[in-house]
């Protein structure tokens, strides 16, 4: 017992109160380092100068469904047969691609499918390539037409660049019956409808020749497609790349159906530029050029080698700017916060030929928004931004990004 009366701490005591006390002042020490850090990241980025291109829209995918080979195949297409039929339609006859199956409730799955998809945009949805080969025979190749495979998934979205992802069926057949010849001359013509549809057939598979006449049965409930659009191709004429290529090289077709979406190429970015302009701001360019100032404002640009374009593009920005409430050149805003504000506001943006004018932009404003464009651009390709605007015009023109064509502003 102490002097005092007070109970003596042993050392272990001691030890361990410091302990405690050194915890306490570290743990105090490290939150408030962390919210020194939580408010570093809250803090309002810095005001400088955002941009926008409109070629650098984000990436949709439209895939289709994947059941219509299997059910091709599970059908057991043996053959093709050629003929005519009347049209209810059209109230004619018209030349007919039947495919002959063993299997018919396999092939009206697929024609199920097929129908499913005209009823939503066309019976040209189902996209039918005859591709004829060197060596003689020829490959038939059936898949989602990509441009109706966007729209049925998409609608008309013009806020996205949509990539189309989907299965196709290919064929192989030995011979060509003349009648296909003949279709191929046929479908020459601007206008010429066909009737694409399935059978089955009675017999054994190697009476399917071309001299030979099989009993074709129809298939229960199974609806043919009126089309008008076809491929033929020779081998030597496939695109590389292409859907066809697949078709006669099987290799591809796996690493086709597999790859990412392709990176756009110069030209690429350059037309679908031009294409979201066109459809988004018809009304702003037509006040634009309108305007007596614009053309004084141009000419001075392309004395310094600014395209039209760019300034094109620099003032759609401006005006979106400035109705949306934002400051000048999106400042205030990260770069990722100004793609994702600018594609949602094309999302529902309409204009209206309403009387109304555009803002007038200084000389000043619009090399600033230029510059900020052009840096978003050559971030895409991988550069590091530059700070002025000769310095933005020579990195562009070293990735062949500088020459494109501009809706009409001049």
């Amino acid at each position: 017992m102490d002097t005092d009366g007070a109970p003596r701490l042993n050392r272990s005591s001691q030890s361990c109160l410091n302990s405690r006390a050194h915890q306490t002042h570290f743990f105090h020490g490290l939150l408030k380092r962390m919210g020194q850090k939580n408010n570093r990241r809250r803090a309002t980025p810095r005001k400088r100068p955002r941009g926008f291109d409109y070629a650098l829209l984000p990436t949709a995918m439209a895939v289709s469904s994947f059941g219509f080979p299997d059910h091709l195949n599970n059908s057991r297409v043996d053959a093709v047969a050629y003929g005519s039929v009347r049209s209810d339609e059209l109230n004619q006859v018209v030349p007919s691609v039947s495919l002959l199956a063993q299997h018919g409730n396999e092939l009206n799955k697929a024609f199920t499918e097929f129908n499913a998809w005209s009823g939503v945009t066309d019976p040209d949805s189902v996209d039918l390539s005859f591709i004829f080969l060197k060596h003689g025979g020829y490959v038939f190749g059936i898949s989602p037409e990509p441009s109706r495979l966007r729209r049925r998934c998409l609608g008309f979205d013009r806020a996205h660049r949509v990539t189309a992802f989907s299965p196709a069926w290919f064929k192989r057949m030995d011979s060509i019956h003349p009648a296909l010849r003949e279709l191929r001359q046929y479908s020459s013509a601007p206008i010429a409808p066909f009737s694409f549809g399935g059978a089955t057939y009675f017999g054994p598979r190697n009476a399917l020749t071309p001299l030979s006449q099989p009993h074709i049965l129809p298939v229960a409930g199974l609806d043919p497609l009126l089309k008008f659009e076809v491929t033929f191709v020779d081998e030597d004429d496939v695109v590389p790349g292409s859907l066809e290529w697949a078709a006669i090289r099987p290799e591809t077709q796996e690493s086709i159906r597999t790859r990412k979406p392709p990176r756009p190429e110069v030209d690429e970015i350059a037309n679908q530029r031009r294409t979201t302009i066109a459809c988004h701001f018809p009304v702003t360019l037509e006040r634009i050029r309108r305007r007596g100032d614009v053309s004084n404002l141009v000419a001075e640009f392309v004395a310094t080698d600014v395209r039209p374009w760019q300034i094109e593009q620099a003032l759609c920005n401006l005006v979106i700017a400035r109705e949306t409430g934002n400051s000048l050149h999106f400042s205030g805003l990260s770069s990722r916060k100004v793609a994702e504000h600018v594609t949602h506001v094309l999302a529902s943006r309409c204009e209206l030929a309403d009387g109304g004018t555009v803002p007038t932009f200084t000389v000043e404003e619009v090399q600033t928004q230029i510059v900020a464009d052009a840096n978003t651009l050559l971030r895409f390709f991988g550069k590091k931004k530059r700070p002025d605007l000769r310095a933005v015009q020579t990195a562009l023109a070293s990735v062949s990004a500088l020459d494109a064509e501009a809706v009409g502003l001049v």
